[in-house]
């Protein structure tokens, strides 16, 4: 274990507690329309406004008779342009928060049918399809370079971050992540910070993903352990 990655230990073993009472981080294996839509509009924002655009997304999917839970990039096309495009999608399913502080900049919603096309486009429709895509690398890369060109999305952490959220085993060290990686080991970049959880994880034994919701549930200020009877 790299210097660094033991001291990330400890700081996880002195502030997260037991392992198995850490929560269950969010996660949609059978629906990459939801792992779309999570994914970019969680940067940036507090999660309880992610929440709301998927609670919106779902409702309007179930009085259609469809159901979000496994609906894939296609589905999500569809539902975009029957609501008349990204811009009227915001104003009905998503928010209006754009991509960036950079003045002009789209809004998510915008980014998220770009990354939707962008996976049709590669044959990646389903969660199951990405999951297949991410065990052939020069495909895989492919697909992150295809999603990295969206606007906002060029660090790839929401690209690592859909990835987690169809449960394919990974660390989106986003801001929290970072910030809480930096904090205890020194000025790292994102990469760095998520082989060092990764590296952390495999010594604990624990759950990378696991491990990365825990760090961003603790650096967020939110409950990290749940609650076990007596």
């Amino acid at each position: 274990m790299s210097s660094e990655a033991e001291k990330l230990y400890h700081a996880c073993l002195r502030d997260l507690g037991d392992a198995q009472r850490w929560f269950s981080p969010p996660g949609y294996p059978d629906s990459l329309a939801l792992c779309v839509i999570d994914s970019i509009y969680s940067t940036g924002a507090r999660y309880v406004t992610v929440e709301k655009v998927i609670a919106r997304y779902r409702g309007y999917r179930a009085g259609q008779g469809g159901n979000a839970e496994t609906d894939g990039a296609t589905e999500l096309l569809e539902n975009i342009a029957e609501l008349g495009g990204p811009d009227a999608w915001a104003s009905r399913i998503g928010n209006r928060r754009p991509t960036s502080t950079v003045l002009g900049a789209p809004l998510k919603s915008v980014a998220v049918a770009q990354a939707a096309e962008a996976l049709v486009a590669l044959g990646i429709r389903t969660t199951s399809e990405l999951r297949a895509v991410v065990e052939d690398e020069s495909r895989c890369e492919a697909a992150k370079a295809a999603w990295c060109a969206v606007p906002g999305q060029r660090s790839g952490i929401t690209w690592e971050y859909a990835q987690i959220l169809a449960k394919i085993p990974g660390v989106k060290a986003d801001r929290m992540v970072l910030g809480y990686v930096c904090r205890e080991v020194g000025r790292v970049n994102a990469a760095r910070a998520a082989e060092l959880v990764r590296a952390t994880a495999e010594s604990g034994g624990w759950d990378a993903i696991a491990l990365d919701h825990a760090i961003w549930r603790f650096e967020s200020k939110r409950p990290y352990q749940r609650d076990v009877p007596a």
